[in-house]
């Protein structure tokens, strides 16, 4: 395969181990070595050269050195609100192509109150929920109806969220809401629990949506797990329970006037290029989070997207590559 005229830029912090989990992990979110191995992998394999930055401040230098560089970013940071949008508004401010969403995007996802109010405007709803800012408000948790989930607003990766988050009753809320508010910024958000099936859409496009999927997680030998648990940081990021994922494409079972609901609010979001939208469902589905940054290991939710309809992990990393770029390696 002949090599392509542009060299990506692979910005990615890298995670040591995820033994230890707590309250106060931050790091949840960034890839470990072999992530970021497969996924330069995946872009060589379609041709491209590429080159792996952890610090996004390198950018403007090696930008300047190739300017048909383009920039592809998993990278995470931690405490910090504004940080999905620090690499997309270092390539807005030097002019550098980049794949992702923009700093707009990733703002809005970023926050679980804000993504609330996209999916409402196209009919997806969300569990209702209130924020906390202080421990002397925490009492307002009585306001909703009781179990609730106790949570970071502006973290994903389950940062912030273990099984002790799930609370039956206010004394239990306002113990959680002040372990949080020991580690994490405020708000805080508490917001009612929904059993169901735990489901992702794992989207790609850019005007025109080109891959569009929903899967299931499940966790062998532990069937109707997210009927009455949260998928907390030990499910996601503990060696044992991630043996246990299972993922199943669900998208015939999912209805056809909501796969174009989802449709509808990826496209009303503007420059994103892929994404995952994560809730449960019952009945009907229930939004709890708009993921722009989502795991595209070759083992994640995203790459088991395209296995489960016969496509290779090379296709799925072809397919965000082609947001922004063309077959033939220019402008789209």
């Amino acid at each position: 395969m002949a090599t392509r005229t542009e060299q990506i830029l692979l910005v990615s912090d890298v995670a040591s181990d995820f033994n230890e989990l707590s309250l106060n992990r931050f790091d949840l979110e960034v890839s470990e070595q072999d992530t970021v191995a497969g996924i330069i992998n995946g872009i060589e394999m379609c041709g491209y050269v590429c080159t792996h930055l952890q610090d996004p401040r390198e950018l403007s230098e090696l930008s300047n050195a190739n300017p048909k560089c383009v920039v592809f970013s998993i990278w995470s940071g931690q405490k910090n609100r504004n940080r999905r949008a620090i690499v997309p508004s270092i390539c807005e401010a030097h002019d550098i192509k980049y794949i992702g969403a923009d700093p707009y995007a990733a703002m809005i996802t970023g926050d679980k109150e804000l993504s609330k109010s996209v999916c409402s405007e196209f009919g997806i709803q969300s569990p209702a929920g209130i924020l906390i800012r202080s421990v002397d408000q925490s009492a307002r948790a009585a306001l909703l109806e009781f179990p609730i989930v106790v949570k970071p607003l502006m973290e994903g990766g389950s940062i912030g969220i273990t099984q002790e988050s799930k609370v039956s009753d206010l004394e239990s809320a306002q113990r959680q809401i002040s372990a949080l508010l020991q580690h994490h910024e405020p708000p805080i958000l508490c917001e009612e629990f929904k059993g169901g099936r735990e489901i992702s859409f794992c989207i790609i496009g850019s005007k025109m949506i080109t891959h569009i999927e929903a899967m299931e997680v499940r966790l062998k030998g532990e069937e109707g797990y997210f009927e009455e648990s949260l998928f907390s940081m030990h499910d996601k990021r503990s060696e044992d329970r991630r043996e246990k994922h299972h993922f199943v494409n669900v998208t015939d079972e999912m209805p056809a006037d909501l796969i174009e609901r989802v449709r509808s609010t990826y496209l009303a979001l503007g420059k994103v290029d892929y994404m995952r939208i994560d809730g449960k469902f019952t009945d009907e589905f229930w939004c709890l989070e708009l993921s722009t940054d989502p795991s595209i290991s070759t083992v994640s939710l995203f790459a088991n997207s395209y296995y489960s309809i016969g496509k290779s992990y090379r296709d799925m990393i072809s397919d965000i590559l082609s947001t922004r770029l063309s077959n033939d390696g220019g402008d789209i």
